[in-house]
């Protein structure tokens, strides 16, 4: 007989219910086709497609645009509270306590 593996949960006749990954052998002949063409049901003697390594894509990396050089600027607060004014500059430093 043959054996499915469920792919997500299912009610089926007489009062039967199949949660996702289990291998079921009792499912109604006249369901069989329509239930793998919509992916609810795999052939269990097939390796699942769950256990299939994911194909992982490399994030695309934009370059940084260089930070433009400023001025000096006498009154820099410390916005990002790194402890540093001007981060990036020529003219970073430490913060100075009043």
């Amino acid at each position: 007989m043959a054996r499915y593996r469920v792919l997500q949960g299912i009610d089926y006749p007489p009062n039967k219910r199949a949660e996702a990954g289990k291998v079921v052998d009792d499912l109604p002949a006249t369901s069989v086709k329509w239930l793998l063409e919509s992916g609810i049901i795999e052939d269990a003697e097939k390796p699942s497609k769950k256990s299939q390594e994911p194909v992982v894509e490399e994030p695309k990396v934009e370059p940084v645009a260089e930070k433009v050089e400023e001025g000096f600027d006498p009154n820099a607060e410390d916005i990002d509270g790194d402890g540093f004014l001007q981060d990036g500059t020529p003219h970073q430093r430490p913060v100075e306590e009043k």
